[in-house]
C-alpha cells in the first residue's frame, strides 16, 4: 500500500504545459468469478510501474491487501474531493502518482461514483499536460454492474468521461470460480435477475431449499447485518472446543482509515485483537507470494505458534497444511514529506516491508515510510455479510436470503456468485421468496 507525496509547488520545468493529451482509459468487466481482479493484480505484481491498484470501499481493500480510492487521493466525500480539484490539490496528487506508474486502477467500480470519476479524469487530463509526464497516466475501472451499487451516488457509467472506457473494454467471458456448467447457468439467470427460472434449474439440481439456518454449518453463512455476523460467529467459536488463543496487531504513526473502526458500524477493518480457537474455522485475506494459499481460502485452524506468531490453518479446497505468518502494510511516500524525521540508514535486511516501529526509509524500493500496521490476515469464517464477501471466492456457503434486505439490486447474486461449487451450496427460504428477492436494476441490463 503506497501514499504518493503532493507536491505543493511544481517546477517551471514541470509545470510547463505540453499539448493536451488524452487519458488512456480501460474497463474491465465480466461476470463474478471471471478473473477481472485477479489480472490487474498479477500485472501490478509483475510490474510495479504498471498501475496504483485500489479499491472503492475499505472492506474491499482489506479483502484485496490494498488501500482505498479515497485514501490513495485523499478525500473522504464528493465535496472534498471537488474542493480538492478546485485548489489543485488532487492534480498535485494524481502527478506524483502519474511519475510513478502508468494506471489508476479501480477495483469493484460498480460501487464508483460518477461525480468522482468526472473530477479524477479532469484531474488525470490536466497532469497529462505537465512536461516531465513522458507518457499519460490512464486510467482503469474494474467491475460487474450487475453486482453491488453504489450507496447514495451516481452510477459510474453516467459520468460525462464514460464514453471513453465504453470504447475501450475488455470483457471476460471464462468463468474460473465455478466449472459445473448447469451451475453456471443458474448464476447467469440470477445475474439477469430471472429469479423464477434460476430457482427451478437449482432445483433439478438437488438443491434444497429449507427453512431453518443451519448453526453448525462448516462454512460460511451470508446473513444480512453485520450484527447478525457478529452473534453468529461468537456462537459458532463457543462451541469450539479446541485451545483458545488471541492474535494482536500492532500499529504506530500513520494509519489508513480502513484499517480502523468504522464509526457507522462500530467495526475494526483489522481488529486490534482477534480470539480464537484450534479447529476453528477461519477465512485468510491475503495471497501467497506462491499462491499456495490465496485471499479467500478457507479452512480449520491446526495450531497456533505463539513465539513465531504464526496459524497453521488446513484448507478446505485441497486439504493442504499451511503456515500462515503476520504480513506488514505501510502508509509509504516515494518522495520526502515535511512531516518526515527518521533515518535514511536502515539496514538492507531490514528493507523489505519490515515492521520496523519509526519513520524510516526503504532503500531498496526508495519509499518514505510514515506508519505501519503488522497483523495476521485472517478472520472467523462462520458468517459474513454479502459486502464483507465482495471479491471472495468461498468453499462452503449457506445464504440466509429470507430478510428483504437482500432485494436489493444484485444482492443475491453476489452471495450466491461467492460459493465455489454446488455441493458447497445451503440455501435458507423457501423458492418464491429466491424468486423475489431476484432482482436488477433496469439501468444496468446493458451489461448482462
Amino acid at each position: 500500500m503506497e501514499e504518493f507525496d503532493v507536491v505543493d509547488e511544481l517546477s517551471r520545468e514541470q509545470a510547463a504545459p505540453r499539448e493536451d493529451r488524452p487519458v488512456p482509459c480501460e474497463f474491465v468487466c465480466g461476470v463474478a468469478g471471471s478473473g477481472k481482479t485477479y489480472q490487474v493484480q498479477k500485472a501490478v505484481e509483475d510490474d510495479p510501474a504498471y498501475g496504483a491498484l485500489c479499491a472503492t470501499t475499505g472492506i474491499a481493500s482489506v479483502n484485496l491487501g490494498t488501500i482505498t480510492l479515497h485514501s490513495l487521493l485523499r478525500y473522504s466525500t464528493t465535496d472534498v474531493l471537488r474542493d480538492s480539484w478546485l485548489q489543485g490539490k488532487l492534480v498535485r496528487v494524481l502527478h506524483a502518482l502519474g511519475r510513478r506508474v502508468r494506471r489508476l486502477i479501480i477495483d469493484e467500480c460498480s460501487m464508483a461514483s460518477a461525480t468522482q470519476l468526472d473530477l479524477i479524469h479532469r484531474a488525470v487530463r490536466e497532469v497529462n499536460r505537465f512536461n516531465d509526464m513522458e507518457q499519460p497516466l490512464g486510467i482503469t475501472l474494474v467491475g460487474d454492474f450487475l453486482q453491488l451499487a453504489p450507496v447514495k451516488e451516481p452510477w459510474v457509467f453516467t459520468a460525462e468521461c464514460w464514453g471513453e472506457f465504453a470504447a475501450n473494454t475488455t470483457k471476460l467471458t471464462k468463468v474460473w470460480r465455478q466449472d459445473n456448467a448447469e451451475f453456471l447457468a443458474a448464476l447467469n439467470l440470477v445475474r439477469a435477475g430471472k429469479g423464477a427460472e434460476g430457482a427451478s434449474v437449482l432445483s433439478a439440481l438437488g438443491v434444497r431449499w429449507n427453512t431453518v439456518t443451519d448453526i453448525e454449518f462448516d462454512g460460511t453463512t451470508i446473513l444480512p447485518k453485520n450484527d447478525a455476523v457478529s452473534r453468529f460467529n461468537q456462537m459458532a467459536l463457543d462451541r469450539i472446543h479446541g485451545e483458545e488463543f488471541t492474535v494482536t496487531s500492532r500499529r504506530w504513526g500513520a494509519q489508513q482509515p480502513e484499517w480502523g473502526m468504522n464509526q457507522r458500524t462500530k467495526e475494526w477493518g483489522i481488529p486490534q485483537a482477534t480470539r480464537l480457537k484450534v479447529g476453528a474455522y477461519v477465512m485468510i485475506l491475503s495471497n501467497a507470494q506462491d499462491f499456495h494459499y490465496v485471499n479467500g481460502d478457507c479452512g480449520h485452524i491446526e495450531g497456533f505458534d505463539a513465539e513465531e506468531q504464526m496459524v497453521s490453518v488446513k484448507l478446505v479446497r485441497n486439504g493442504q497444511v499451511v503456515e500462515l505468518p503476520k504480513v506488514v502494510r505501510g502508509v509509504e511516500w516515494s518522495e520526502k514529506p515535511d512531516s518526515y524525521s527518521g533515518s535514511l540508514t536502515i539496514p538492507k535486511s531490514e528493507d523489505d516491508g519490515a515492521y520496523i516501529p519509526r519513520q524510516h526509509y526503504r532503500g531498496r524500493v526508495k519509499r518514505y515510510v510514515l506508519g505501519q500496521i503488522e497483523y495476521i490476515p485472517l478472520r472467523l469464517a462462520y458468517a459474513s455479510t454479502v459486502h464483507k464477501s465482495q471479491s471472495l471466492t468461498l468453499d462452503r456457503t449457506q445464504i440466509d436470503y429470507r430478510d428483504y434486505f437482500f432485494s436489493s439490486p444484485g444482492m443475491l447474486y453476489v452471495a450466491l456468485s461467492r460459493c465455489r461449487t454446488l455441493e458447497g451450496l445451503r440455501l435458507v427460504g423457501q423458492s418464491g421468496t429466491f424468486a423475489s428477492r431476484c432482482t436488477v436494476d433496469e439501468r444496468v441490463r446493458g451489461w448482462i
